[in-house]
């Protein structure tokens, strides 16, 4: 029996591997697998070590208070693949850890193949790390067109998968039932709010989203305006509504997709979410704030034209960004406006059908499925 190591450290890299389990199960049903996983990983791990929830940190100076904790689960993920005697690892994004545990994998477990699964932005940011990945991995799948072409000359064997988000973004329901479910009035203006899967993210930017509500639903002219927030899957609703306080939002669960998808505009946090949101054909805005710290240090390291994934993608801004001090409920109040505004949606929305265009053919996971076997 074969036995792979997979680590995801958050909820986008768990959204991957679930879709690439399944796929890799499907093929081979003895394939015994061990790791970290969330949610939508856990039914396909024979073994879980750790939930995602325990590695995700965001932030240059918020990830120096885990390093300990960090360092703990590294080592006994180590301990875990000489015991177990794994065949290979594959490691899903959440690059600094991931690069940091394949460089330790490699001079523990020489023979082990060491596989990664989403190339880190090394386009953006840390370009210095092309040639240690290069030098460390032995097979590198890409996401975007554009990234193999960095490593050339490199060991590593980098290959373009396309994108799985193309086959695996869908509203989970139909618009009747989405409504019917969610007690909300199909015929007035609704807003969707994504603002991200971790804590840290929440208690950023869900304060400002709350004073956002509450003033738009003070002023006559916006009163019909409908607003949801679906909870991501490492996060407690129960802590979401603390952080709201008393605004008038309608958390959903268990249904990612559909609120975007039926939504007439929405405010997004910066990440995988502004791909999804750009392939539901959904206008919307892409927020960020971090510690201003890490801020400074990520404005003078981040080499691209554009901070929203979506942006970046398409090489122009087809979602407009607001970072920082911007997140404001006058900023965000005035983007709204004109995100739901007809005219300006429909031009929004011809936009975002560019994005899909960049993504590749449905079928990532299938064939990453397939060259991870062979």
């Amino acid at each position: 029996m074969k036995t792979l190591l997979v680590i995801a450290g958050e909820a986008s890299g768990d959204l991957h591997g679930t879709e690439l389990l399944r796929e890799l199960k499907a093929r081979r049903p003895d394939l015994r697998i061990i790791g970290i996983g969330g949610a939508g990983m856990t039914p396909y791990l024979d073994r879980k070590l750790a939930d995602v929830s325990e590695l995700s940190v965001m932030g240059f100076v918020e990830v120096l208070w885990h390093i300990p904790r960090l360092l703990r689960m590294k080592k006994e993920i180590l301990r875990v693949a000489r015991e177990e005697n794994i065949d290979a690892a594959l490691l899903i994004d959440y690059q600094s850890f991931n690069l940091s545990l394949a460089k330790s994998l490699r001079q523990a477990m020489p023979k082990v193949r060491l596989n990664q699964y989403v190339c880190p932005q090394v386009w953006a940011w840390k370009a210095g790390r092309i040639p240690i990945l290069g030098n460390t991995l032995d097979t590198l799948y890409c996401l975007f067109d554009f990234e193999p072409r960095l490593f050339e000359g490199l060991p590593v064997e980098a290959v373009w998968m396309g994108h799985p988000l193309v086959e695996v973004v869908k509203a989970e329901v139909d618009r009747d039932t989405f409504f019917r479910e969610t007690g909300l009035d199909p015929t007035r203006p609704l807003v969707a709010l994504l603002p991200g899967s971790r804590r840290s993210e929440i208690q950023r930017l869900v304060p400002t989203l709350a004073r956002l509500v509450k003033a738009w639903r003070a002023d006559p002219a916006h009163q019909d305006v409908q607003w949801v927030l679906p909870v991501a899957p490492s996060l407690d609703s129960s802590f979401v509504a603390r952080v709201l306080d008393g605004a008038p939002v309608t958390l959903i669960e268990d249904r990612s997709y559909a609120p975007r998808a039926y939504a007439d505009a929405a405010l997004v946090c910066s990440g995988t979410a502004t791909l999804e949101t750009a392939l539901l054909g959904t206008p919307f805005a892409i927020i960020y704030k971090m510690n201003a710290l890490s801020f400074r240090i990520a404005k003078r390291f981040v080499k691209v034209a554009h901070f929203g994934l979506a942006n970046v993608v398409a090489g122009r801004e087809v979602a407009p960004e607001l970072l920082q001090n911007e997140v404001n409920p006058m900023r965000l109040a005035e983007e709204l406006d004109k995100l739901l505004d007809p005219t300006c949606a429909a031009d929004v929305r011809r936009d975002l059908a560019e994005v899909r265009t960049h993504l590749g053919e449905p079928g990532a996971a299938g064939r990453v499925a397939e060259h991870l076997l062979r």
